[in-house]
């Protein structure tokens, strides 16, 4: 054979005598990688971990040094999904917001992250002083009649002091605003029956419970609200865009057991006008 023939036979020899050892007798280990260099699936995982991580530890910093490298149009969707399973499994309130505060760091724009972030200011600014207002127990609940135009929901007018955290009975339903609007809506007002001593004559307080959980469920999925992130409504309201023609069970607080109540969305009578018949619901509870 010719040199050079034995030269190009002792190259392909020593390429594949590397190629075995690199791949088969000793593949290269790698460890204390940098997050961008992992594959996609595994990156993925460890977006997901680290904003789960920032909802149950609240560490900013932490949070941004592990996220260092990645880009957001990689975040985003894989924070806003975390977001929403969260909310799907209920978890606790402080750590929805921190992680809505997360994904709106990011343009994220859900409505999980408006929902959320409306109690997580970075910075708090004081709450004006309320007043609280006396209304005297009715007899019975009155509903009010369908207007003929689309209107928008009338805000709640009860006004109250520091809200308290009794010990409760079960809610009930005291009465219920219809509106016809082009977008159905159900929206909850909650409210406490509290007893005070004035002038050594007993009267009743109506004050609004914020922070409560309210669910609705239907056929195939579930939608949750906290009440108190719409200030402008009234510290115990919390409403939802539902769809038309379908049917909801709505809870407090836990969505197991018999609904407080269950709702159809119906169109609006030709009287009425076009659209679809909306709600307000007011319940009521008392200390026990």
């Amino acid at each position: 054979m010719k040199p050079w023939g034995v030269l190009i036979v002792g190259l392909i020899l020593g390429l594949a005598a590397g190629l075995l050892y690199t791949w088969v007798i000793s593949p290269p280990e790698y460890y204390d990688t940098y997050p961008p260099l992992l594959d996609k699936p595994y990156r993925t995982d460890w977006i997901e971990m680290t904003v789960l991580a920032y909802g149950a530890e609240g560490n900013w910093s932490r949070t941004q040094l592990r996220l260092q490298g990645l880009s957001e149009a990689e975040i985003r969707p894989i924070a806003a999904a975390a977001l929403d399973q969260a909310v799907a499994a209920g978890r606790p309130l402080v750590i929805l917001q921190r992680m809505a505060k997360l994904a709106a760091f990011y343009g994220i724009d859900t409505p999980a992250v408006h929902i959320y972030t409306g109690a997580d200011s970075t910075v708090p600014t004081p709450a004006p002083t309320p007043t609280a207002q006396t209304i005297p127990p009715t007899s019975a609940p009155t509903p009010t009649a369908i207007p003929p135009t689309n209107t928008p929901f009338p805000a709640p007018t009860l006004t109250v002091a520091t809200p308290i955290s009794p010990a409760l009975s079960e809610f009930h339903i005291v009465s219920q605003t219809l509106t016809c609007t082009t977008t159905p809506h159900i929206a909850v007002s909650l409210v406490l029956s509290h007893t005070i001593t004035v002038r050594r004559r007993e009267e009743v307080e109506w004050l609004p419970l914020p922070g409560r959980e309210v669910w609705l469920l239907w056929e195939d999925g579930a939608d949750r609200a906290v009440t108190g992130f719409n200030p402008e409504m009234g510290p115990g309201y919390a409403d939802f865009t539902v769809a038309p023609g379908q049917v909801y069970k709505l809870y407090i607080d836990v969505p197991r057991g018999a609904p407080l109540s269950t709702i159809q969305v119906e169109p609006c009578t030709a009287e009425e006008g076009e659209g679809w018949i909306s709600r307000l619901l007011v319940f009521l509870t008392q200390e026990d």
